[in-house]
């Protein structure tokens, strides 16, 4: 007799080999069972699959297929199958013994391809069969299975399940072809947000050192979003190192937060930084002064502006110059005196008015220098009221 199952889920016919051989009573006079194993004269099972049932509660409180659980579980398929004769009748009866053997392949075909778990060859389960009804929890080692689900969902995406089965543990028939199992990389994530391996979302392949990999799935996708709770006072972002102390942190106004240095920059060039030490440097990574920019270019370090075409300039030579200009031609110092000095050996005290220029040691004027009064001469006297130098509109 020949004993089928056909897979209505995959639509595939699927065959497993149990050998029965029918012996002649009258001719051995010995009662035999219905059948036994033999393999001159096989016959045929076929799989009902009914599914690899991932069970997710939730994705962050509570997962079955979860490889790296808190609690040390390992991770569990969880696989239902009937096993039905030719006519379809139940096999198993009120309860029997069958083993089976599974394994993750990345090759649907079988005798094809790589096996990926267990790392060796898979030793068998004992599993009972009632009205041709099985349950098998694989890797749940906790209950007897004989193998930890360590396999990393996340390195394939193309992935197949094995099944071999077999009625006195000893010669095992395989379902064909393996079953695809899909969705698998995405449920095993789950495990990884709250265990020690990896995760990633929106990819299978997460970087290799990275704990958690965010890539977005789309152009206009935004890889990761927080969003505030209304009236939120917690920072919205913070970082801590092993020790607890804060490192890093936003908050719920979008303020940041460095306990030391914070450097912004591009393509591995550092623009700005911002050391605990209230330095901020920019074009340069050497605090000399609490605010140093840094450009070999001869082109002015420092801009202030009070519109895009109004502003003044600041500009440092490669001698060491400082060059001012402004857009208005005009420097001025405003109610205030302009001291012009050498090694700081100015006066120690400064005149009583203001408006006055104080210069240390000369004064050097070219031939297109004029100075005078507007509207009338001006005239400069010693201290024995000799004139010394007079300035005339007239002239």
């Amino acid at each position: 007799m020949i004993y089928n199952i056909n897979s209505k889920n995959t639509k595939i016919f699927s065959s497993i080999i149990v050998n029965k051989d029918d012996y002649d009573s009258a001719k051995n006079k010995v009662k035999k069972p219905l059948f036994k194993l033999d393999k001159k004269q096989p016959s045929k099972l076929f799989f009902k699959k009914i599914g690899l049932l991932f069970l997710v509660l939730n994705l962050f409180a509570f997962v079955s297929f979860s490889a790296y659980a808190s609690s040390g579980a390992p991770a569990i398929i969880s696989y239902q199958g009937r096993l039905t004769d030719s006519g379809g009748n139940l096999l198993g009866g009120s309860g029997t013994t069958y083993y089976f053997k599974f394994s993750i392949w990345d090759n649907a075909t079988v005798d094809s391809g790589t096996r990926l778990w267990p790392s060796s060859a898979p030793s068998s389960f004992a599993i009972n069969v009632r009205q041709g009804v099985f349950n098998a929890n694989i890797g749940d080692t906790a209950a007897g299975y004989p193998h930890a689900l360590d396999y990393n969902f996340n390195t394939n995406k193309d992935i197949y399940l094995q099944v071999e089965a077999s009625s006195n543990n000893s010669t095992f028939q395989t379902l064909s072809p393996r079953q695809r199992v899909s969705s698998s990389a995405f449920v095993q994530l789950s495990s990884a947000v709250s265990g020690t391996g990896q995760s990633s979302f929106g990819t299978t392949t997460p970087v290799s050192n990275a704990v958690v990999t965010i890539e977005a799935t789309t152009t206009s996708a935004i890889p990761a979003l927080i969003r505030a709770s209304l009236g939120q006072l917690a920072n919205l972002f913070r970082i801590e190192d092993s020790s607890l102390n804060h490192l890093f942190s936003i908050n719920s106004s979008g303020g940041i937060f460095a306990s030391s240095t914070l450097a912004v920059g591009s393509s591995g060039a550092t623009s700005l930084i911002m050391d605990s030490s209230g330095n901020v440097m920019i074009g340069t990574t050497t605090p000399g002064r609490k605010f140093n920019v840094f450009d070999v270019n001869s082109v002015p370090q420092l801009r202030l502006s009070q519109a895009s075409s109004v502003f003044g300039e600041f500009y440092i030579d490669s001698a060491g110059d400082l060059q001012l200009s402004s857009t208005g031609g005009n420097i001025r110092m405003q109610n205030e005196n302009l001291w012009v000095c050498s090694g700081g050996s100015c006066g120690a005290s400064a005149p009583a008015d203001k408006g006055n220029i104080m210069v240390e040691t000369s004064v050097i004027f070219d031939n297109n220098f004029k100075l005078k009064k507007v509207g009338a001469s001006t005239i400069m006297y010693d201290t024995a009221d000799n004139i010394i130098l007079e300035f005339d509109e007239s002239q």
